[in-house]
C-alpha cells in the first residue's frame, strides 16, 4: 500500500478489517511464523521486525479407551489427531465435551458441512450436542465438490455476519469443518482469514490422512463451474484438533475409498520401503525419516479389507440412499421453517436408517471381514500420516522443497480432474447420468500414477520388474474398476468430446499448474515428476533450482501421448496372480472373484527383491 507516513508501521502487529471480521495475528502459532507482509519497499531506512510466536496450545485429549491417537508433527508442532473407535453417538458427545471443556462457556461454534455431510446429519448432530451444553452456534451448509472450492461458495455474507456478531459479543469463535477434504481445506481458509480457532472432523479417508496433514489451505480458480487452476490462492493454518469418528466411514462412497487408495498408491510409488537400508540411504537428508519412516508398501497387504469395504458399501447403498433422501427432506423443511416436531420426526427416521447401516457392519459381516476392513482403515491412515510427517515434521513444513514429492502424479491428475468436472457440469445441463464416470481427486491421481509410470518407461527410466511393480501398486486395487477410464470415455462420446479435445483440455489446465514457477520450462514443455528403476526412487532434475523438488521438465508431446492412450482405455487393467506370476491383465480378462491377497503378497515380494 502507499502511505505518506514518515516512519514504519509494525507489520507484525495484529491486522484487522474495520468490522473486526477479518484478522491476521502474525504471532499465532497456527500460522507457523508466516507474516502477512514479508517485505516493505520505500525510501525509509532498512529495518527488520521480529516477534516471538505465541505458545502452541492445541486441544490435546487425554487418553481414552475408545480412542486411538495418530502421532503427527508439522513444523515441529504436534498436531493432535484422534480416531474415536466407539459408537457414533458416543463420539459426538465426546467431541462436544472436549470442545466445551477446552474453550469454555463463551465458545461460539461454527459448523461447516457440505451437502452429503448435511444430509447424513453429521454437522447437525455436533451442533445440537454443543447447544445442549449451552453453546449454541451457527450452522453453515454449502455446496460440495471441487468446483465449489472458491471464495464465492464459502465466503457467504451470512456466515461472515455470524462470525462478526460473535466477536463483538466477545465469544470464542471455533470453526469446525465436518466432512470431506474440500470442505476442510476451504473452511480452513475462512478460519485463517478470520483468525478463528480451527477444528477438523473428517468423515472421509482423504480428509483425515491427506487434507488435515498439510498446513496448506486454499481456494481454486473456478469460473462458471470450470476449474481453471487448482489451489491457486491459499495460506498456512493449522487446526487445533483433528477428531475422527470411525463409524462415519461406513457411509463412504466407493469413489471416496478408491480416491484414498489412489493417493496411497502415489505415496507407495514415491517412498516405497523407506525404512529399509536402501530406503534410509534414499532419504538420509530428511530429518523426519528417522522418526516416521516406514515400509509404506504394507498398504498393499490390506487389499482384502479394501475389497470387503467396497462390497459392504455396495450392500448398504440403498440404506444410505434412504438416509440421504430423508436428510434432503430435512434440509428443505429447515429452509421452509417447518416446526421442530416435524423436523425431529424426519431426523429420527434418518437416524434409524443410519443405525441399520451400522448394524449390517457389526451384525451381518463375519468377524474376519470386519477385522480386515478395520485393518485396511487403520493401516492406510497410519501409513499416509507417517509419510506426510516424514517431510513436514521438520524438513519442509511449507511444502516448498522436498515435500513437493507429494505432488507426484498431480500434474496430469489435476488436469484430468478439472477437465472432467467441466464435463460433469455439461452432462448435468443435458440431463445425462454421469455417476459411473464420476471420479474424485484421488482417483484422478491414481490414474496419473499409471501415466507417470508409462512416461517414465517411454524415456527409458523404468522397465522390467521395476515397471511391473510400480504399475501393479494401483492395478492390485482395480478389480472394481475405480481407476478405469472406460466410463469417462463413454461420457466423452455422449457429449461428442473427441480425443483431441480431451487432451487439449487437460493440457490447458497443466499449463496453469502451480508448480511451474519452480522449474524453467520451454514453451512446449511442462513440469512433472517421473520415477526411475523401482517404486520409491524418483528422478531428480539437473536444474539446481528444481533438484531438491524432484521436479523435471517433460514435453507436452509425452504427456499428450499417455493421455491419448488413456482415452483409448489402454490402461484399464488389473494385477492378477497366474501360475505364481504377477500379470497385468485387461479388464475383460479380470474378475472380482478369488483372493486378491495372494496377488498383494506376490507384489510385496517383488518390491522387496528390488531393494
Amino acid at each position: 500500500y502507499v502511505t505518506p507516513a514518515e516512519d514504519y508501521a509494525d507489520p507484525l502487529e495484529p491486522l484487522s478489517s474495520p468490522s473486526g471480521v477479518f484478522e491476521y495475528h502474525a504471532a499465532q502459532p497456527e500460522r507457523m511464523g508466516r507474516a502477512a507482509l514479508a517485505a516493505v519497499f520505500g525510501p525509509l531506512g532498512d529495518r527488520t521486525f521480529k516477534k516471538p510466536l505465541a505458545e502452541w496450545k492445541p486441544l490435546r485429549p487425554e487418553a481414552h479407551p475408545e480412542e486411538k491417537p495418530a502421532p503427527f508433527k508439522i513444523g515441529a508442532l504436534d498436531l493432535p489427531m484422534v480416531t474415536h473407535e466407539g459408537e457414533y453417538s458416543a463420539g459426538i458427545e465426546r467431541l462436544a465435551t472436549l470442545l466445551v471443556d477446552h474453550y469454555g462457556s463463551e465458545l461460539f461454534p461454527v459448523v461447516s458441512v457440505g451437502e452429503t455431510g448435511d444430509a447424513l446429519g453429521y454437522g447437525d448432530d455436533l451442533l445440537e450436542a454443543l447447544a445442549s451444553k449451552d453453546c449454541p452456534g451457527y450452522y453453515f451448509s454449502h455446496a460440495s465438490g471441487e468446483t465449489c472450492k472458491s471464495p464465492e461458495a464459502y465466503g457467504k455474507l451470512e456466515l461472515l455476519k455470524a462470525i462478526g456478531a460473535a466477536k463483538k459479543a466477545r465469544k470464542s469463535v471455533v470453526i469446525i469443518a465436518v466432512g470431506g477434504g474440500v470442505n476442510g481445506n476451504a473452511t480452513g481458509m475462512i478460519a485463517a482469514m478470520t483468525g478463528s480457532v480451527f477444528i477438523e472432523v473428517p468423515t472421509t479417508l482423504m480428509h483425515y490422512n491427506d487434507a488435515t496433514t498439510s498446513a496448506k489451505k486454499a481456494f481454486s480458480l473456478v469460473l462458471n463451474g470450470q476449474i481453471l487452476s487448482k489451489n491457486i490462492l491459499g495460506t498456512f493454518y493449522l487446526p487445533q484438533l483433528v477428531f475422527c469418528i470411525s463409524e462415519t466411514f461406513l457411509t463412504l462412497s466407493k469413489c471416496s475409498v478408491h480416491a484414498a487408495v489412489g493417493e496411497a498408491c502415489k505415496t507407495m510409488g514415491m517412498l516405497g520401503m523407506a525404512n529399509s537400508a536402501t530406503g534410509q540411504t534414499d532419504w538420509h537428508n530428511i530429518l523426519g525419516a528417522v522418526e516416521f519412516a516406514s515400509d509404506f508398501t504394507k498398504i498393499i497387504d490390506t487389499v482384502g479389507g479394501f475389497e470387503e469395504l467396497i462390497r459392504f458399501l455396495q450392500q448398504t447403498r440403498e440404506l444410505k440412499a434412504k438416509a440421504l433422501a430423508l436428510g434432503e427432506e430435512l434440509s428443505g423443511m429447515r429452509m421452509e421453517r417447518a416446526s421442530y416436531g416435524q423436523m425431529a420426526n424426519v431426523a429420527k427416521h434418518r437416524e434409524r436408517r443410519l443405525k441399520e447401516i451400522r448394524q449390517v457392519f457389526h451384525g451381518q459381516l463375519s468377524k474376519e471381514a470386519r477385522e480386515s476392513v478395520i485393518q485396511f482403515l487403520t493401516v492406510i491412515n497410519t501409513e499416509i500420516i507417517a509419510a506426510k510427517a516424514m517431510f513436514l515434521a521438520y524438513s519442509d513444513p511449507f511444502e516448498k522443497y522436498r515435500a513437493l514429492l507429494f505432488e507426484y502424479a498431480h500434474t496430469l491428475g489435476h488436469g484430468v480432474e478439472a477437465f472432467m468436472n467441466g464435463l460433469y457440469r455439461r452432462a448435468s445441463l443435458c440431463g445425462l447420468d454421469y455417476s459411473e464416470a464420476f471420479r474424485l481427486h484421488g482417483q484422478c491421481v491414481g490414474m496419473a500414477v499409471l501415466w507417470a509410470g508409462e512416461m517414465s518407461k517411454s524415456q527409458g527410466l523404468l522397465d522390467g520388474d521395476g515397471f511391473l511393480a510400480h504399475q501393479a501398486l494401483l492395478y492390485t486395487f482395480n478389480r472394481f474398476g475405480g481407476y478405469d477410464f472406460a466410463p469417462l470415455r463413454r461420457l466423452c462420446d455422449q457429449l461428442e468430446v473427441s480425443k483431441d479435445e480431451f487432451c487439449e483440455g487437460v493440457l490447458q489446465v497443466v499449463r496453469r499448474d502451480n508448480k511451474r514457477g519452480y522449474c524453467k520450462c520451454r514453451e512446449d514443455s511442462s513440469v512433472d515428476q517421473l520415477v526411475r528403476q523401482r517404486p520409491g526412487c524418483l528422478l531428480r532434475s539437473s536444474d539446481p533450482e528444481a533438484e531438491l523438488r524432484y521436479l523435471v521438465e517433460v514435453t507436452e508431446d509425452s504427456q499428450r501421448a499417455v493421455l491419448e492412450r488413456a482415452f483409448d482405455c489402454e490402461f484399464d487393467k488389473v494385477a492378477m496372480l497366474k501360475e505364481n506370476q504377477l500379470h497385468l491383465v485387461s479388464r475383460e480378462q479380470s474378475s472380482t472373484e478369488g483372493d486378491q491377497t495372494q496377488t498383494a503378497s506376490a507384489l510385496r515380494g517383488l518390491i522387496a527383491s528390488l531393494y
